[in-house]
């Protein structure tokens, strides 16, 4: 008979989740969670923890970059044309008198000026257009660069799921904390702790060394929160303190607390 405990803490299960593990563990995980309700409450909590991870990291897909171009290309609706109809009535006795020609001269002389102001016109427009899209072509491949370390680091295989179990003075409380020791970065979820006090708020803990160090205060929801960052961590503990904070933990007032596993 295996101890339970000490089998869901060894972090087997975060690995058989995580597909770090050989064949024979896999079936010894599948056998072992039909056995005993213990690891399979513990399996679904985690995997449950591992989807929203995902989703609260979650990366919205890239918009075309076409059409986010050619929206930078959209132009007004031209006017449509307006036909004049021209009626011309003619007389017999009209005379005929001979064209001025300085005078045509002189108006499409003006024709001519308005052609050159209208092309001016339409070259700084369009180069103004073309710095508009030069800008939004910029910003999408900077989108997508941010998008893609978001992807490899909801991919690392560095992330540790660390469960914070409740101790003596909150039995039913209950953490989850996501930890890369490689990034240092710390998320966490509340998935059971009691309503604080307006005065009061839960702070987390890295023991490190055997000494607590603050990872920062945080607020009572199921939605991931980003922590304080940490290099080393043996285990990971939350108390209650004072709005804000406290340089120092209250021990009388540890709520939960995990180790991390290996």
């Amino acid at each position: 008979m295996i101890n339970v405990k000490e089998y869901i803490e060894s972090g087997i299960l975060e690995d058989y989740l995580s597909g770090n593990v050989s064949d024979q563990e896999r079936r010894e995980v599948d056998c072992l969670s039909k056995i005993y309700p213990e690891i399979r409450t513990e399996l679904d909590s985690l995997s449950d923890t591992i989807e929203r991870f995902a989703f609260a990291n979650k990366v919205a897909a890239p918009a075309a970059l076409k059409s986010k171009i050619m929206a930078q290309l959209t132009f007004a609706d031209d006017e449509p044309e307006t036909q004049v109809e021209q009626v011309v009535e003619e007389e017999d006795n009209v005379p005929v008198l001979p064209l001025n020609s300085r005078a045509n001269s002189f108006q499409w002389g003006w024709v001519a000026a308005a052609s050159v102001v209208a092309l001016v016109g339409s070259v700084v427009y369009f180069n103004a257009r073309l710095d508009t899209l030069s800008t939004t072509v910029a910003q999408q491949q900077n989108e997508i660069k941010a998008q893609t370390t978001q992807i490899a680091q909801l991919n690392d295989a560095n992330n540790q799921f660390v469960t914070l179990k409740g101790v003596e003075k909150s039995p039913n409380s209950s953490v989850r904390v996501v930890w890369n020791p490689k990034t240092q970065e710390v998320q966490l979820s509340v998935l059971s702790l009691p309503t604080p006090s307006a005065d009061k708020q839960y702070q987390l803990w890295a023991l490190v060394g055997g000494k607590p160090v603050d990872l920062g205060v945080f607020d009572v929801s199921t939605a991931f929160q980003k922590m304080k960052t940490t290099g080393q961590a043996e285990a990971f503990a939350v108390t209650l303190e004072k709005k804000g904070g406290n340089p120092t933990p209250h021990l009388e007032e540890l709520y939960v607390m995990g180790k991390v596993a290996g």
